[in-house]
């Protein structure tokens, strides 16, 4: 049984890198003019939970700044229920500016739910179980592969990340905004490379605004 999760394991991963040959990266990257505070706009997704969750989901708040190796550490801060849960990611460079990787936890507990993106942590109980048990014979969490595909610096930056686990892979793709709002252009950028990705709209979503934990990331 081990053998046969790790071909499969395998042949996700493979998946996986052929699906980044596609997904450009800024051109001419500047990491430094990434860093600061970047309000959650869009997000598309095409994993079960985002699926089952998105009627949940609200905008939220992340803080990037530059660690002393060069790494970008990414803190999201979001509304869960009656509660702000903050989120702390360490994105580590790879040789293409641009592009990091992120590798989460091998084990969650239980309270904090599967492992997810900023703003969405609100994974079934019955399917983290199941991760865990996988993740134990194989040892290995979520991988992510991340790209800066398109960024002013001072308006809006867009994301997209491959997603790699025991159980499959899928696609995130993220809109960030230096404010609440954007232009319908923006949007419609968004949508549209989300559409690229190979998302469906039932899989895309314009995040609804918030002020409920925006102070909590000040």
């Amino acid at each position: 049984m081990q053998a046969t999760l790790l071909s499969i394991l395998g042949l996700a991963l493979l998946g996986t890198l052929h699906a980044q040959d596609s997904i450009p990266v800024q051109t001419d990257f500047q990491q430094d003019k990434l860093t600061g505070r970047w309000y959650s706009i869009g997000l598309a997704s095409n994993s079960n939970w985002f699926k089952e969750k998105k009627h949940l989901m609200k905008m939220c708040t992340t803080i990037i700044s530059t660690t002393a190796e060069g790494n970008l550490e990414v803190t999201s801060t979001y509304p869960k229920g009656d509660e702000c849960v903050t989120r702390n990611s360490l994105y580590i460079k790879t040789e293409q500016p641009g592009r990091f990787s992120y590798t989460s936890p091998r084990e969650y507990p239980a309270s904090m739910g599967q492992p997810c993106c900023p703003c969405s942590c609100l994974g079934a109980d019955l399917e983290l179980r199941a991760e865990l048990y996988l993740m134990s014979l194989t040892g290995w969490g979520s991988k992510h592969n991340i790209h800066v595909v398109d960024t002013n610096y001072e308006e809006y930056a867009l994301v997209a990340t491959q997603i790699s686990k025991s159980t499959g892979s899928s696609t995130m793709v993220l809109l960030y905004s230096r404010t609440k709002e954007l232009s319908p252009e923006r949007l419609e950028m968004f949508t549209q490379f989300s559409r690229e990705q190979g998302l469906t709209d039932d899989e895309i979503l314009i995040l609804p605004q918030t002020d409920k934990c925006m102070a909590d990331a000040a």
